[in-house]
């Protein structure tokens, strides 16, 4: 079996060490250097330098050959986005995520994650296992576990305007689908500038609708 992982934190490592174990093909994916050098050098796998939501990083990797693909970077916005690319882009059927934030395994699975727990030898095991990806239009037009789709338009003097993703603290169980932009759709990535006038589609529970809209238009 041919697996790709993104992230070479101690989740990656595991999984490194896991699937060699069972003679599986592995290449990792890491943005630090350091990282990548160690991991190279420790367990001899093929390990690239980049960011994996980019899919010419993902193609070098070999990502049209692969049979699964692992996110397990710190950033769920980056995992689920890496996941969604692999589905949607390569028609990968195997897609799993390490999950940061308690409450996301839900939210990731219904936007098209084969698996998404917070547990590495839970991921380890399910590589194995047949799993279906849901379709993200069918989860749009569904009510599922009381779950809204969310619409926000970013006023130009919010206090959200030129910050990072990354650098916004989002109400548990939420996560952003997509950022609508003049006439371009953006997938959300932790390293994604939030401007002004942008639409943001959100997915969360109908109780932290107005803590999120809150946060998007908490004008200065």
């Amino acid at each position: 079996m041919f697996i790709i992982i993104v992230g070479g934190g101690k989740v990656g490592r595991y999984l490194i060490r896991e699937f060699i174990k069972k003679d599986y093909k592995v290449v990792l994916i890491e943005q630090d250097q350091k990282k990548v050098e160690k991991i190279r050098d420790k367990y001899g796998i093929k390990v690239l330098w980049g960011d994996g939501s980019e899919q010419e990083v993902l193609e070098t990797a070999g990502i049209e050959e692969c049979d699964a693909v692992l996110a397990v970077t710190e950033d769920d916005q980056d995992n689920l986005v890496i996941c969604q690319l692999a589905e949607r882009k390569y028609n990968i059927s195997k897609t799993f995520t390490r999950v940061n934030t308690p409450g996301n395994e839900k939210l990731f699975s219904w936007l098209g994650v084969n698996v998404a727990v917070s547990s590495a030898s839970i991921l380890s095991a399910m590589v194995e296992h047949e799993g279906t990806i849901s379709d993200l239009s069918s989860l749009l037009n569904k009510d599922q576990d009381k779950l809204k789709l969310v619409r926000m338009t970013i006023a130009e003097n919010s206090n959200i305007v030129n910050k990072k993703l990354n650098e916004i603290d989002l109400p548990l169980e939420s996560v952003l689908v997509a950022i609508l932009r003049g006439e371009n759709s953006l997938v959300p990535r932790g390293n994604t500038k939030i401007m002004g006038k942008d639409i943001i589609l959100a997915l969360t529970k109908p109780e932290l609708k107005g803590e999120l809209l809150n946060i998007f238009n908490n004008v200065k």
